[in-house]
């Protein structure tokens, strides 16, 4: 249950021989490839060797991923085989991957089909797009009934165009008949902005009509696209829609045909994503003409299956060593079952440094405890434990997601714990239902009549988990020759506390207390300055470190927060079931309780999970790393094979 201690491989080889050597790391997947490119600046000789890498060949295969990727989501649309959120990935033989393979250009001819029917599609959407807004443009002119090509005659100039609505028609027209004798003006038709109108007159009066139809704001519409009149292209416009409507439903029924394509398509994904993988990597790795050189770490346990591996495949020089001092390498956590799933809490924060502690196993514990005591509702604890509990085992859900569940999992039991214990099961919707007749009894007491002891109990919490976190500080003191320190530091400042704690209890343990913290203060006044040369500075620093106390005591009331959301979770669901009774037990009462009683508990669960799992998480991130865990380590990535929805099984033949 630690940081798993890692070896650095160094290994070069034949130029000829790289391909398979890469490809056979990928297979093994236990070696993290780090970027060698540095070592190009330490050589006495510039120029001999280069980064090695084929960056347009995984631009060209990122290219036909993101192709395949698109008619796979394309595709998703149609089959109606619908996966789960943790569905498993799909297992196929080795002898069926490799024919999938050999024969991608049938897979690449169902991209090619997808890629142009979609095309076509969005070519019909564009013109079916184009051809409702050009009638919407025209609908204003539908009743024009001059072919709109007829802009003018030998003698007349035909106009079509738009006055704004503020426009007094009847003062217009008077205009017209004065200034323009002899011509026509119709109105069209009109909406709230402007008319839409149709003017004739003689080409001898061309400029007056310009002068008068500026004045007026008038707007010239041309019709350049189309001949006819208005209403016969209308017409066929609509009529052209009505076709596209009709023929877009086939194109997709040819689409749909090609569903069962789908998951050769996902085998050929998985398969460029590998190939892309390994061209990726090539740009960690430097090379001249004839050799390549890389470096990576592994567990030291697989070093020897790794050595074993390529020296028996390929003449290569491997030399595998353990890390020097202080040099950086990558952490890989390795805990028990009941520990794994709490390693995402340190995860999302940051793992710890080569030379640093794992705290997974000392901080699991107490996240279990603190998540339930939050949540504390027996019922919830119960549909959480198996909602879960189905989840993993239909599921199998692996990685991050994985731990996520478990994680749940692991708390819906501890919240069951407690609920049990403090007699929270939905809040009090036993007594409220039987009248209270009948209610259940918590098996330690109930928070909700005495918060005081629920209070004094997290504070109790807080201060184990503090003291541990001092103890792991203290080990790693003693761990790195730091005894004085550690005895100094810790112990005598845990001497103090313990003597000042005591002091709350009284009786026997207070009288003894009081010494405790007497002896403790002295020894802390004594040895805290030690670093100090002035013998006054030294007596200062000594008595400020008492100080210290404080923070401690405002560290351990920030545990009072178990003690707030764990009340919350009773009273909301206290005030969710009084809601729910309010119209009594009658027919339509009963319907009632049961919406409100499902809705919100729902609510109130949800929202009192996350919060507890923030709150749960805060407490171990400031009060409890904080004391003694140091952060920055880069995690563990092995050049492995990652797929999305395919494992290829070896052992599968058929």
């Amino acid at each position: 249950m630690s940081i798993v201690k890692m070896n650095k491989l160094s290994l070069i080889g034949m130029e000829k021989d790289k391909e398979p050597i890469i490809k056979a790391l990928m297979k093994l997947g236990c070696v993290d490839i780090i970027d060698s490119t540095q070592q190009l600046s330490l050589m006495e000789e510039p120029g001999l060797a280069v980064q090695d890498g084929d960056s347009e060949g995984v631009l060209n295969l990122q290219k036909q991923i993101d192709s395949v990727k698109s008619a796979i989501n394309y595709l998703s649309k149609f089959d109606n085989k619908k996966k789960g959120l943790f569905a498993p990935k799909r297992s196929i033989s080795q002898k069926e991957y490799d024919s999938i393979i050999e024969n991608q250009q049938k897979v690449w001819d169902v991209v090619n089909k997808i890629e142009q029917y979609d095309k076509e599609l969005a070519d019909l959407r564009s013109e079916q797009n184009r051809l409702s807004n050009m009638i919407d443009s025209l609908k204003p002119w539908e009743k024009l009934e001059i072919p709109v090509e007829d802009i003018k005659t030998r003698s007349t100039i035909i106009s079509t165009g738009t006055l704004p609505s503020m426009v007094e028609m009847q003062k217009f027209r008077e205009q017209i008949d004065e200034q323009l004798p002899a011509s026509y003006f119709e109105i069209i038709s009109d909406d709230k902005d402007q008319y839409y109108v149709l003017i004739i007159y003689h080409k001898a009066l061309e400029e007056d009509a310009d002068r008068l139809l500026k004045q007026n704001g008038y707007t010239k519409v041309s019709f350049k696209e189309i001949t006819g009149t208005i209403k016969e292209n209308i017409e066929k416009f609509q009529s052209r829609i009505e076709e596209i409507e009709k023929y877009r439903p086939e194109l997709e029924k040819k689409i749909a045909e090609l569903v069962n394509e789908k998951e050769n398509l996902e085998v050929l994904y998985d398969y460029l994503v590998i190939q892309k993988d390994r061209k990726e990597i090539l740009s960690k790795v430097i090379k001249t003409e004839h050799v390549f050189m890389l470096e990576g770490w592994l567990p030291a346990e697989c070093s020897k299956s790794v050595e074993e591996k390529i020296s028996k495949g390929w003449d290569c020089y491997i030399d595998i060593r353990e890390p020097e001092k202080d040099e950086e390498y990558p952490i890989e956590l390795r805990n028990n079952k009941l520990v794994q799933p709490f390693e995402m809490i340190t995860e999302m924060y940051s793992l710890p440094k080569p030379n640093g502690i794992d705290p997974n196993p000392f901080m699991a514990p107490f996240f279990f405890a603190f998540f339930g005591l939050m949540v504390s509702d027996a019922g919830y604890g119960l549909l959480m434990a198996i909602a879960a509990g189905i989840m993993l085992i239909k599921f199998k859900p692996q990685g991050m997601a994985g731990k996520l569940i478990k994680l749940i999992f692991f708390g819906g039991i501890s919240t069951f714990i407690w609920g049990a214990l403090f007699g929270g099961w939905f809040g009090d919707i036993a007594q409220l239902v039987s009248g209270g007749k009948f209610a259940i009894k918590p098996i330690w007491f109930n928070p909700m009549e005495n918060p005081m002891k629920l209070l004094i109990w997290s504070m109790v919490f807080g201060v184990i988990q503090l003291f541990v976190a001092m103890g792991l500080q203290a080990y790693l003191m003693i761990r790195d020759g730091k005894v004085k320190d550690a005895i100094f530091d810790i112990g005598f400042y845990m001497i103090f506390l313990l003597g000042l704690m005591s002091l709350l209890v009284g009786g026997t343990i207070a009288t003894a207390g009081k010494y405790m913290a007497i002896a403790g203060a002295i020894l802390m006044v004594l040895t805290q300055g030690r670093n100090q040369k002035n013998i006054f500075k030294k007596f200062t620093s000594g008595v400020l470190s008492l100080y210290n106390a404080v923070g401690f005591m405002s560290d351990v009331l920030s545990y009072s927060r178990l003690l707030a959301l764990g009340l919350s979770t009773g009273v909301v669901a206290s005030v969710i079931n009084t809601m729910g009774t309010l119209m009594g037990f009658s027919i339509p009462g009963m319907i009632v309780l049961v919406v409100v009683f499902i809705i919100g508990h729902i609510f109130n669960m949800a929202i009192n999970v996350l919060g507890a799992y923030v709150h749960a998480s805060r407490l171990q991130y400031v009060e409890f790393f904080g004391k003694f865990y140091e952060g920055g380590g880069k995690a563990f990535k092995p050049f492995k094979i990652n797929t999305k929805y395919i494992n290829v099984d070896d052992r599968r033949t058929e």
